[in-house]
């Protein structure tokens, strides 16, 4: 049912997420829906903890990618490829949670916990290369997972001429914002 939703909700958005529709789809029923999610928020809550399980798994992959690169530069590169890839890949599902389910205390917890794990996994980069940097200061790593998280916001709810009138690609926003790290670490 899951996947059922999940290819309702990539086709018609939020408004396609019926329990018929469901239903019909994953050629089950009505009976077997609740069974399994107890309500349509039941059904957010489990699209929502697959989805942050999902986006979980690549970032931890491009952080693993990222902390087997020689140099700096090209660990950033790697991790910062990785969450601007995945975040378009789920740029629908990403902002159907955002917006869907900010009110849903629960949900915004998971949310920020996911948010606090890729500041962490940023830190982990920076930490394994501070040879290159001597003493990294705490305060600017932490302000380059905010500037990060900014560009994940940008991503999910802009296409990409949106913010400036200017398309760019997906290597030259990855080439200027590994750049942009690297001279704001260096400082």
């Amino acid at each position: 049912m899951l996947d059922a939703a999940e290819q309702l909700f990539r086709e018609g958005g939020g408004d396609a997420l019926t329990v018929e529709g469901i239903v019909e789809r994953a050629g089950t029923s009505t009976g077997a829906f609740y069974a399994r999610f107890g309500s349509r928020r039941g059904l957010f809550v489990a699209m929502h903890e697959r989805f942050l399980s999902a986006f979980e798994v690549s970032l931890r992959e491009a952080a693993a990618g990222a902390l087997a690169c020689g140099s700096l530069s090209e660990a950033l590169r790697v991790f910062v490829d990785g969450v601007v890839s995945t975040v378009r890949q789920h740029r629908d599902t990403l902002h159907f949670h955002v917006i869907q389910n900010a009110h849903e205390p629960d949900m915004r917890s998971q949310g920020s916990q996911l948010t606090q794990g890729m500041f962490l996994l940023i830190e982990k980069i920076v930490e394994s290369h501070s040879r290159e940097l001597g003493a990294v200061d705490a305060g600017k790593v932490d302000m380059l997972g905010r500037v990060l998280y900014g560009l994940t916001l940008e991503l999910m709810m802009f296409d990409d001429d949106e913010v400036t009138g200017r398309a760019i690609t997906h290597e030259e926003m990855v080439d200027r914002f590994v750049q942009m790290m690297l001279g704001y670490l260096m400082t």
